[in-house]
């Protein structure tokens, strides 16, 4: 299942998502993140701090959606659907 974490960059404020999985053979454990964001506009070296972790789509969409502009909408442009 994929895992959403929404990370502050440490010299611009800007929130970007990144990408990762939950573990499937047991939920305990925490989730992994890729090392760029989805956007390939920050790295996890650029990390201030973890605005939320492991969260799934829906939940991820919300908490963003809640958040606002500060959110990069690239990053946000992937948790809908394109027609």
């Amino acid at each position: 299942m994929n895992a959403y974490t929404l990370k502050k960059h440490k010299e611009t404020g800007e929130m970007h998502l990144f990408k990762g999985r939950m573990p499937a053979d047991n939920p305990k454990y925490k989730c992994t993140s890729n090392s760029d964001s989805i956007c390939e506009g920050m790295s996890n070296n650029d990390k201030l701090m973890n605005k939320f972790s492991c969260e799934d789509e829906p939940s991820a969409r919300r908490k963003c959606a809640e958040i606002g502009r500060k959110v990069c909408g690239t990053c946000v442009s992937h948790l809908y659907e394109t027609y």
